[in-house]
């Protein structure tokens, strides 16, 4: 039989059912398309073996006048500067003194110290840098009093606590002295809700809100967790991990035994499938709340009562900046806007911009050419913070960074926007700025004296997600909403995309501030990385290809991204939340840390193989009619180097291919977990990305796999993260093929109503440009 050639479009349909998809690609992991065709994406390397504390919420890149490059890097609890090849901390100070620690105390054996200073103004997991310490206690050494520390308790206004470089001998106090600076208050990592209904189970709060986090990551069973500190918990306390309320049975040391699944705080056992509050899983250093705290008496307010106002921070700390000549303007969200001035030194600390700038505002932009700062969300009147509006701007008078009290021998002024409840974020584009709020959008633009600029609302019901979700890319400006991605190239457009269910019916709204898109020039692509709706960091990304105007998604998980421009080659970063920062060397410090990436570099996770794969739809003759028959396919990859494996799948009715998500992240052994098995057969198949997964038993009440193979029929065995697709191939025929550039042909054997092709590698330096799928193809008889 002569070969038949089989086209895909160019880009993934997730839209469509796999059969409805035919000629089409469905699924991938870290494949990119490029003049129509599908390609394993570039690799990347650590840009340093140093890793940042806490998560990068935006990277900044800029050029001095000598010459240097600079990268700002902000995260909820640091801010970054790195000077070729030189990672140095600049956080700003918000006080410091002489002397002002007055006293410690220690207990013996422990590691814990109070320290006495009558008005630290600091919380739980701020930083503090003490020197000169005058005296020894309890054993511990003036040097080891001495450093950086995150504080780890703030029990009063005149104490806190920390932990020591070694543990104290003796039980004692001191009046031992010390020169202490306190860092700006540190962010939270993630955002969680803080007033009212949906800041726990249902309505209402305690005027005090105590939290821990996890120190593990749960699953939707265990009932054993462990935590950062057990000592604020007792028997018959309620708690609650995201929306899960669960009860505490016992407390030993940091586990607590719990009751898991509850739908209210009077409830006594698990009731389990009750919606938001069902059992589920849970990342490791997810918020737990007490709800009902038996020790004080505190709890929830009734049904229906007001609920006071939580201490709980809503949003997680982001940053914004720009540069001002050669010097760097940053803004922490809701804060005061900092100035790192080059011609002071490299290790030179961030300090306030200016006594009479504003304390409080949301977003920051530079106007060009006439050079205005201008902040968004800001204060109504400067230096009180209570006055924050967050439809408000304010800007600077030109070229200045002290002047923002408008006159008429300035040009400082202020506007207000009406349509929306927050400004979200800004972006220079055609001559102007453009300004979202979370419903609209408006532009800004200079016009001269005596008005300065001129305020125009463009559109409606196209508000942006995030403080980082917008990209002017030659004019063009795309940016994504609550729910739809949006463009604008003078007029406001809703773009079509081919995998938007996917995004947004697996989206958290809870962490969408934590969006952020990047631009790959060379590559011609745009990337919303953002957090699935389970989960509490970004852990996804969809890419839009706007020269060749499809759509594809990944799993990459990255926080920030930075076009390569100062530099050669992009810069990203991931947080890793079990991980401990390592720079500057902090002694107490808990985990949650970010590493700098350089893209486009090579074809590796780093030093590790990288993972990719690229699954079709559903093809056949005669539209199923026949059943079709497969003798040998022909290869045909460019630019390919180690191997690639090709997965021919054959089946006779669309129904058997049942599809769920992983409950769970699972590493590359043991059983799995579904989020719902009810569709799959008793025992089976199961493919997850290119692994086949054989199992011998399906609990469909808890979803979980008993595993009998991994890497079943030759496949390779590997980690999944969670909501990862997983489909039942129980009844599906297939064919494996491991195909090298020095393949001609693949003989192979295969029949159904209908089959696909997955093709991917999982090697150190693989590397591979599908083209043309060819076969020997012909009608066969339903034997």
């Amino acid at each position: 039989m002569p070969l038949a050639s089989i086209k895909f479009a160019p880009g993934f349909d997730k839209q469509s059912t796999p059969y409805g998809a035919e000629g089409k690609w469905i699924d991938g992991e870290n494949i990119r398309f490029r003049y129509g065709q599908p390609e394993k994406i570039g690799g990347w390397i650590k840009l340093s073996n140093e890793k940042l504390i806490g998560s990068v919420r935006d990277q900044f890149a800029w050029t001095s006048l000598d010459g240097t490059r600079h990268l700002a890097l902000g995260t909820d609890r640091k801010l970054y500067l790195y000077v070729e090849g030189a990672i140095v901390d600049i956080t700003p100070i918000r006080a410091s003194g002489t002397g002002n620690i007055t006293g410690y105390a220690t207990t013996s054996g422990s590691t814990t110290v109070t320290i006495t200073d009558a008005s630290h103004g600091a919380l739980a997991g701020d930083f503090v840098v003490i020197d000169t310490v005058s005296a020894a206690t309890g054993g511990i050494s003036a040097a080891n009093l001495s450093g950086e520390f995150e504080i780890q308790t703030a029990p009063s206004s005149s104490t806190y606590t920390i932990v020591a470089k070694a543990a104290a001998t003796s039980t004692a106090t001191s009046s031992a002295t010390a020169n202490a600076a306190y860092q700006i208050t540190a962010g939270r990592e993630d955002n969680i809700y803080g007033y009212g209904f949906g800041i726990s189970a249902w309505n209402g709060t305690p005027t005090t809100v105590i939290t821990d986090q996890l120190n593990e990551a749960l699953d939707a069973t265990e009932t054993a967790i462990d935590v950062d500190d057990g000592s604020v918990f007792a028997a018959n306390d309620y708690i609650l991990v995201g929306q899960e309320i669960m009860k505490v049975s016992s407390v030993s040391t940091n586990t607590l035994t719990v009751i898991r699944g509850l739908s209210s705080t009077t409830d006594t056992t698990s009731v389990s499938a009750v919606g938001s509050h069902d059992n589920t899983t849970h990342l490791d250093n997810a918020v737990v709340t007490l709800l009902v705290d038996v020790s004080s008496g505190l709890s929830f307010t009734n049904w229906n009562e007001g609920a006071v106002t939580s201490s709980t921070v809503l949003e997680s700390r982001y940053w914004v900046f720009e540069n001002f000549g050669e010097d760097l303007l940053a803004l922490a969200s809701n804060g005061s806007l900092f100035l790192w001035d080059k011609s002071a030194g490299q290790t030179t600390r961030a300090a306030l911009v200016d006594a009479n700038a504003p304390t409080a505002s949301r977003h920051l932009i530079l106007s060009t050419p006439d050079r205005h700062v201008i902040l968004m969300g800001t204060e109504t009147t400067i230096g009180t913070t209570t006055t924050q509006d967050d439809l408000f701007l304010r800007f600077s008078s030109q070229e200045t960074l002290g002047t923002w009290a408008p006159s008429s021998t300035n040009t400082a002024g202020s506007f207000r926007i009406q349509d929306g409840s927050k400004i979200m974020t800004t972006v220079r584009s055609r001559g102007s700025i453009l300004i979202w709020t979370d419903t609209s959008m408006h532009s800004l633009q200079f016009i001269g004296a005596p008005f300065v600029f001129g305020l125009t609302q463009i559109a409606a019901n196209c508000g942006a997600v995030s403080p980082h979700c917008a990209v002017d890319v030659n004019g063009t400006t795309f940016w994504m909403s609550q729910q739809a991605f949006y463009m604008f190239d003078g007029s406001v457009k809703k773009m079509p995309c081919t995998v938007q269910d996917y995004v947004f019916d697996d989206f958290s709204i809870t962490q969408q501030l934590l969006v952020y898109v990047g631009l790959n020039t060379d590559f011609n692509e745009v990337t919303w990385f953002y957090a699935s709706k389970d989960s509490g960091f970004i852990d996804r990304c969809v890419t839009y290809n706007y020269l060749e105007n499809t759509w594809y998604t990944n799993s990459l998980a990255r926080t920030t991204w930075l076009d390569r421009g100062v530099y050669q080659l992009p810069y990203a970063t991931e947080y890793e939340s079990t991980e401990t920062g390592t720079t500057p060397v902090v002694t107490g410090v808990t985990d949650g840390a970010s590493v700098v990436y350089v893209h486009e570099e090579g074809v590796n996770n780093d030093t590790a193989a990288l993972r990719a794969f690229i699954q079709s739809g559903d093809f056949d003759i005669q539209d199923g009619e026949e059943i079709l028959s497969i003798s040998r396919f022909i290869p045909d990859f460019k630019n390919q180097t180690g191997s690639a494996d090709v997965l021919l799948s054959f089946k006779d009715y669309n129904s058997i291919t049942n599809e769920t998500t992983l409950n769970g992240t699972v590493v590359a052994t043991g059983n799995i977990t579904l989020t719902n098995s009810t569709q799959f057969p008793a025992s089976g198949t199961v493919l997850i990305g290119t692994e086949l997964i054989t199992y011998s038993a399906n609990n469909s009440t808890t979803g979980v796999l008993t595993v009998t193979t991994r890497g079943a029929n030759g496949t390779t065995a590997a980690a999944h993260t969670d909501n990862t697709k997983v489909t039942n191939y129980s009844n599906v025929r297939i064919n494996l093929s491991n195909v090298t550039p020095t393949t001609t042909k693949v003989d192979t054997r295969g029949r159904g109503r209908q089959g696909n092709i997955v093709i991917s590698s999982n090697n150190v330096n693989d590397n591979w440009r599908f083209g043309t799928l060819r076969l020997d193809v012909k009608p066969d008889g339903g034997r």
